[in-house]
């Protein structure tokens, strides 16, 4: 499944959430501007696992609206160690089937 975010839905609510995990909204736009790895969560959510610019790894939590393409925040917060595995894992596997094919 190839996830598009065309427009992301932020709530007021959504900014004094996310400062209790000490993260940002625009560090949690970064992630979902760049490369991200992502699995699916509970109650049909979304986990972006990736890093931010400044190299801080994060798990940003998305919920799909009824548009296509249009998902709301639900959380963001720094990503567990098992997430941050995952993502190192699913990079070096990209990297070496890219190199795989030149």
């Amino acid at each position: 499944m190839n996830i598009v975010i065309e427009q992301l839905i932020v709530e007021k609510s959504r900014y004094k959430h996310i400062a209790k995990h000490h993260v940002k909204v625009s560090e949690a736009r970064e992630v979902i501007d760049e490369n991200y790895v992502y699995i699916k969560g509970r109650e049909n959510k979304l986990l972006l696992i990736g890093k931010t610019k400044a190299g801080r790894f994060l798990t940003v939590v998305i919920g799909s609206r009824r548009k296509k393409g249009v998902y709301g925040l639900v959380t963001a917060r720094p990503a567990s160690r098992e997430e941050r595995s995952f993502y190192r894992e699913f990079v070096l596997q990209t990297v070496g089937e890219q190199n795989g094919k030149n």
